[in-house]
């Protein structure tokens, strides 16, 4: 008897047990996958970047003023020794030299040259004092004549009126030789003064450009502006300056030495990235040299430009973080990571990312009810790399599908179900 009862526990155990399996295949068949419930979390997306620690205000070590003058006719100039970057520096304290052999050949062919204009300025003062003197010889001469017309006419008095109108002929006719050559004389001056002036201007220019080239030999050695830490700056493709680079008016800083009492974090974000920041977005900086400190802060400036950084396959915008809680511990071009927040919310419905579906520019979800799947349209907010906000079309507490069923024709859409 007693054996008789344990095998009869045992057939019902095993009914019992082929009785769930069977629940459990069916609710495979119908779903195809698991299931999620919905509900209200907090939500919160963000990108990383790389960035660099930097004082936010800064004295610029720039290309010297002496070295921008046109009349130099050097456009850029070559770095030839450049301080360690970190190197603390006092006012005065040499920083970078730059390349000075295209100011030596520059003062070369300018020393040809002001030679030449000088002679030519001489050359210009002795012609116009040669030519002017024979002018005024000629006009000497003349007078000399009409002195003798002059005596012509008072004695023609006693003679015939044929005679008498003769002499008055020649006399008028000398009057006129002397006040053309008067008129001759006075525009050959001015002439003669332009002509040499225009040499002692070109003169005056060379010497000129002589003094420039002179003090522009002085200002390729770059020294320090103020006290400070130097801290090299960028090109324009992103990377810090080095020895071999040139630097220009248009492209003046060689370095700078930060205000450490207010820290930033400089960095840049792709272009297809840069439209979700905005200014005021928060920020968590940490440091590689400064483990486990997190630090805040604030995006207070995005660039209007984008530009091309080596490196980068698109283009990049340049992104200012102010750092709110900086410490002693910050240093100057330490490496950081900076995790822009862009949407911080809490008590929203999410779901994963994988549960949203999309069909002719629709989007839906499958929701389980009552054993029975069907296709929900929902709106869809801002999404993270896990998680998508739902806007409307599901409630707290709804249960959702994976993924789609296997078989297609255990859907009931969203019509019949709207509609029951």
């Amino acid at each position: 008897m007693k054996h008789l009862k344990n095998k009869k526990v045992l057939w019902i155990t095993a009914a019992v047990m082929v009785v769930l399996a069977v629940a459990l295949l069916g609710q495979n068949t119908l779903t195809g996958t698991g299931v999620y419930t919905v509900k209200k979390t907090g939500f919160e997306s963000s990108i990383s970047v790389k960035g660099e620690i930097q004082g936010k205000n800064a004295v610029l070590i720039s290309f010297p003023d002496e070295l921008k003058h046109r009349d130099l006719r050097i456009r850029e100039f070559e770095i030839k020794d450049l301080i360690e970057e970190g190197t603390l520096v006092k006012k005065g304290d040499w920083v970078a030299t730059l390349d000075i052999d295209n100011i030596n050949q520059q003062i070369q062919y300018n020393n040809d040259d002001l030679e030449r204009r000088l002679a030519e300025f001489n050359d210009a003062k002795i012609d116009s004092a040669i030519e002017l003197t024979n002018f005024r010889e000629e006009l000497k001469e003349l007078g000399y004549d009409l002195q003798y017309r002059e005596l012509d006419l008072e004695q023609a008095q006693y003679e015939s009126p044929a005679y008498q109108r003769k002499v008055q002929v020649a006399y008028n006719k000398t009057i006129r030789q002397i006040e053309k050559r008067r008129r001759d004389y006075e525009l050959r001056r001015l002439n003669l003064a332009v002509r040499t002036k225009r040499r002692e201007d070109r003169y005056n220019f060379t010497l000129h450009r002589d003094s420039l080239l002179r003090q522009a030999l002085e200002a390729a050695t770059i020294t320090s502006p103020g006290d400070g830490t130097v801290m090299y700056a960028r090109t324009r493709r992103g990377r810090k300056i080095r020895i071999g680079d040139n630097v220009s008016q248009w492209q003046p800083t060689i370095a700078n030495l930060p205000d450490m009492s207010e820290l930033i974090s400089e960095t840049y974000v792709e272009e297809i990235q840069i439209t979700k920041l905005k200014i005021g977005d928060s920020v968590e900086v940490t440091v590689d040299a400064i483990p486990g400190k997190v630090y805040t802060g604030r995006v207070y400036r995005i660039a209007n430009i984008g530009q091309e950084i080596s490196g980068m396959d698109a283009k990049v915008f340049n992104v200012l973080i102010d750092i709110t809680n900086s410490d002693a511990s910050l240093r100057p071009a330490m490496t950081s990571n900076n995790r822009i927040i862009l949407h911080n919310r809490q008590n929203v419905l999410t779901i994963p990312r994988e549960c949203l579906f999309s069909e002719d520019g629709e989007n839906f979800v499958y929701l389980k009810k009552s054993g029975t799947v069907y296709k929900q349209p929902v709106t869809a907010g801002v999404e993270n790399d896990s998680e998508i906000i739902i806007l409307s079309g599901l409630d707290e507490n709804d249960r959702i599908l994976f993924s789609a069923p296997e078989n297609a024709s255990e859907v009931t859409y969203y019509e019949e179900f709207a509609s029951n």
